[in-house]
């Protein structure tokens, strides 16, 4: 099981990027180490006595470290094992830290749009998701556990377009944060901050809560497809069950992000929530396309 928990830990260290990444950007630190990348203001060190220099030079040793366990998993997922899937995996993982490597280093030393700064979360789930993938179909592998049993096309169909509608709500809560219009929302389940005020963030708030209202038909709907074919995968009808909780309680958090004025501890959960139910939902994607034992 040692390389299960190589991919684990590969995964979890990804998942501590995002949210020191968080942190960082919550905090006002992404110039704690100036525009120098990847010296911090000219030194191999942070000036400890500036938080600010800490917590940028810390999110910089952790995703150095993140990208070394990647690519360390990425090798033995290539290599190691027969199944296509890992490695496309494998890839799509190295492509994602690269990405966001590349966005993070483009955010300290030039500026950069809104719509960009954006994609920067997108990125780094990219490489999460294919991470927590390679982890579950290690798991599957070493312990010889695999299922044989086929799931409708409709199943694998109605995964990727819930995911990539996922995918857009989280680009889309990107840009809410980077455009600072999260500040403005007032109220829940419902709006209630005044045009007047909020002006163009009044309609951005709206689409938000229309992003996770049509997740949480959907994902009741996944629950429903999965439902038919746990007796050959009653994986996938867990981990949509998993889904559907991490939506509700991502869609709590976001209430807590509005009552607590975005402190940033409901920030991190509401990260925390969409990036775990990103890489489950990006299993059930997975594990109901193309051949189904590995």
């Amino acid at each position: 099981m040692r390389y299960f928990w190589l991919s684990f830990i590969a995964a979890a260290t990804i998942f501590l990027v995002n949210i020191i990444g968080f942190i960082d950007t919550m905090t006002n630190s992404a110039m704690g180490c100036g525009p120098g990348y990847p010296l911090c203001n000219g030194k191999l060190y942070p000036d400890f006595s500036d938080y600010h220099s800490v917590i940028e030079y810390t999110h910089r040793i952790v995703v150095a470290l993140a990208s070394i366990l990647l690519f360390v998993v990425a090798f033995v997922a290539w290599f190691r094992y027969k199944s296509p899937r890992l490695k496309w995996l494998a890839a799509f993982a190295v492509l994602g830290i690269l990405g966001e490597s590349t966005l993070g280093a483009l955010t300290v030393m030039v500026a950069l749009s809104p719509l960009l700064l954006a994609a920067h979360l997108g990125v780094a789930l990219i490489s999460f998701s294919a991470l927590f993938n390679i982890a579950y179909i290690i798991y599957h592998e070493e312990r010889n556990r695999q299922y044989t049993g086929n799931t409708p096309a409709s199943l694998s169909i109605f995964s990727w377009g819930t995911f990539i509608i996922l995918y857009c709500a989280i680009y889309f809560g990107g840009f809410v944060a980077k455009t600072g219009s999260g500040a403005y929302f007032q109220g829940f389940p419902l709006p209630t901050e005044q045009l007047s005020e909020a002006g163009n963030a009044f309609w951005i708030d709206v689409i938000h809560r229309l992003f996770a209202l049509v997740l949480i038909i959907l994902l009741l709907a996944l629950i429903a497809m999965a439902r038919k074919s746990r007796a050959v995968r009653p994986d996938l009808y867990c981990l949509s069950l998993i889904s559907f909780l991490l939506i509700i309680l991502q869609g709590l958090s976001g209430a807590v992000l509005i009552y607590t004025h975005l402190s940033l501890g409901s920030v991190l959960l509401h990260i925390s929530f969409v990036s775990l139910l990103a890489a489950t939902l990006s299993v059930i994607c997975i594990q109901s396309t193309g051949r189904k034992a590995e």
